[in-house]
């Protein structure tokens, strides 16, 4: 997966000399998944925020955005024709994202709106060693545009000093979406995960997958949690900002949307069994777990 961003944000943390933070969000990202999923994706658009306290650690945010997306392939070679000899850049793509292009275009408009609760108890926060972070989002498009879907995120972050230096951290994160009004959620609004959220994966590496191509097709639902233990690494100055980690991570994402599973109808373990209009789903709740060890470095610039 290759990705380019460009952001521009600002933020008024005292709207109209009161205890409000408003601002805006200018954003263009070009996300090539051709790779992972077979296709390229670009989404262009704007939110307008407020934000304000509702007690002494309790936030609320609230925010409109509009977006346009697009969604491209512009490297392929079918699944009905010879890919033996591809030019550059061509493979062959999951029949799934051809058919989302018929019949839903490849491009929407999306207008949502959406608002948070985030709950801060921690002692620090950019080096928190102790206490706790909550956090529950949800957005809801179809107030206008082309797309419509109601999604709901929650995180809880949770810290317990082992020691003056040693740290145990604890991370719980799901999520779920859902197409309203008879739509079913758009290729490129469905999650994808990997090893940003499950370290040791590929970018995309786990979750519903078409067996015909291997493409990664995206879920509704996904859940993940960390168990982390924190500690200085010897011998290094503590003013270089780096520290040590040891880490369990576990998770899963499941649930493909409508059309995926409609086209799902052959065994690609059977020679000739997939026709140019299928897809072999895999589409479990299987949890996928790793462990290992990690370098941190806490740099002056964030």
């Amino acid at each position: 997966m290759e990705r380019m961003q460009i952001d521009l944000s600002f933020t008024e943390p005292r709207f109209l000399d009161r205890n409000l933070s408003a601002g805006f969000d200018l954003f263009h990202k070009e996300i090539d998944q051709i790779r992972e999923a077979g296709y390229e994706s670009t989404r262009t658009g704007g939110t307008v925020r407020l934000g304000f306290p509702l007690s002494e650690n309790l936030w609320m945010q609230t925010g409109y955005t509009l977006d346009y997306s697009t969604l491209e392939v512009p490297g392929r070679c079918l699944p009905d024709g010879d890919c033996s000899n591809p030019k550059d850049g061509y493979r062959e793509i999951s029949a799934l994202v051809i058919e989302e292009i018929a019949t839903r275009g490849d491009s929407a408009l999306t207008s949502s709106f959406g608002t948070s609760l985030t709950y801060d108890k921690r002692n620090h926060p950019k080096n928190p060693t102790g206490g706790y972070w909550l956090q529950l989002a949800a957005d809801m498009a179809g107030l206008g545009g082309d797309v419509s879907y109601a999604r709901v995120n929650a995180e809880g972050r949770f810290y317990y000093p082992i020691s003056e230096k040693i740290t145990f951290v604890g991370r719980a994160t799901g999520g779920h979406i859902e197409g309203w009004g008879g739509d079913d959620v758009r290729l490129t609004d469905l999650y994808y995960r990997g090893g940003e959220t499950i370290r040791g994966f590929d970018r995309a590496g786990f979750g519903p997958r078409d067996m015909v191509t291997g493409d990664a097709v995206g879920g509704r639902t996904y859940w993940a949690t960390t168990a982390e233990v924190r500690f200085p690494l010897p011998f290094v100055p503590e003013d270089l900002g780096l520290t040590g980690a040891v880490f369990a991570d576990a998770g899963s994402l499941f649930n493909a949307n409508d059309l995926a599973k409609g086209m799902s109808t052959c065994n690609a373990n059977i020679a000739g069994d997939c026709g140019p209009d299928e897809i072999d789903l895999h589409d479990d709740a299987t949890i996928r777990t790793s462990i290992g060890a990690s370098i941190m470095w806490n740099s002056p610039v964030g």
